[in-house]
């Protein structure tokens, strides 16, 4: 497997989406820095430097993580699961001891690598640049909870996954259907009030919101705490078990049918 894992970043390697990873993972850290610094409606929501930090922290968290990186991890599939479609080497595949299972295991375990640096570096060139412009606290949380997002939204993604093998399209059409997707969750997130409690927790980044925002409480300066004793209010908060029974039974689910269809790819 781990030989399986390796092939797959070597070819990737060969396309720079490693460093495209990264560089992405800096998209939403210096912007949220600079209307941290030079908003004053954000000076008065968050008066001191660490309630600053934590406040853009927050901001990378949901613009970045739960917001872009669905679609990063959409196109990364994209490409882990075409590659051998576009370069008719399935029948090769055949010739080597390797299975479909262990193939399709392969690529999503790249999926779950990559969406964990892209949640680290995210957080760590915050924290740089909180250590510059603000004050920084709660280093260890901040970074476990980049590596549980980065886990859960791999996880949470695996469905878009299915779409995007079943149809078998072009790059573009995934690509479209990542900001679909992604539009979607953001679309439920703003509507969470209104939607039946069943398709909030069906949807991965509403219930990896809500959770997390539960969990941060303790740890972290809420900018927005009236939102979360609302959503108390309502019992629209996770438990942590719900939280994760969800993801895994999403995350097992997905896999299944992805094996399934790929077999199918071999097959034709």
């Amino acid at each position: 497997m781990l030989k399986i894992i390796h092939c797959e970043f070597a070819k990737l390697k060969r396309k720079h989406f490693v460093f495209l990873v990264i560089l992405a993972a800096l998209l939403f850290p210096i912007p949220m820095t600079a209307m941290f610094l030079l908003l004053p409606r954000l000076h008065d929501k968050y008066p001191t430097a660490a309630m600053q930090f934590d406040g853009m922290w927050q901001s990378v968290l949901g613009f970045g993580i739960q917001m872009l990186l669905p679609c990063i991890l959409g196109v990364l599939a994209a490409i882990l699961f075409f590659m051998e479609r576009d370069n008719n080497t399935f029948k090769n595949l055949r010739a080597i001891p390797v299975t479909s299972k262990q193939m399709v295991v392969g690529k999503i375990a790249v999926l779950f690598i990559f969406s964990i640096i892209f949640c680290l570096a995210s957080t760590i060139v915050s924290i740089l640049l909180g250590g510059v412009f603000f004050e920084v606290t709660g280093v260890f949380y901040k970074l476990w909870m980049s590596v549980l997002m980065g886990i859960m939204v791999t996880a949470g993604t695996l469905p878009l996954v299915i779409v995007i093998v079943l149809f078998n399209k072009t790059y573009i059409f995934s690509v479209l259907l990542c900001i679909f997707y992604s539009v979607l969750n953001s679309f439920a997130e703003f509507m969470m009030t209104e939607l039946p409690k069943a398709v909030v927790f069906a949807l991965p980044v509403p219930l990896i919101n809500l959770w997390s925002s539960n969990d941060m409480q303790n740890h972290v300066i809420m900018g927005d705490a009236d939102d979360l004793l609302m959503f108390k209010s309502l019992d629209l908060i996770p438990s942590t078990k719900l939280t994760f029974t969800i993801l895994t039974v999403m995350a097992f689910t997905s896999v299944g049918i992805i094996i399934y269809l790929y077999k199918k790819w071999e097959e034709c």
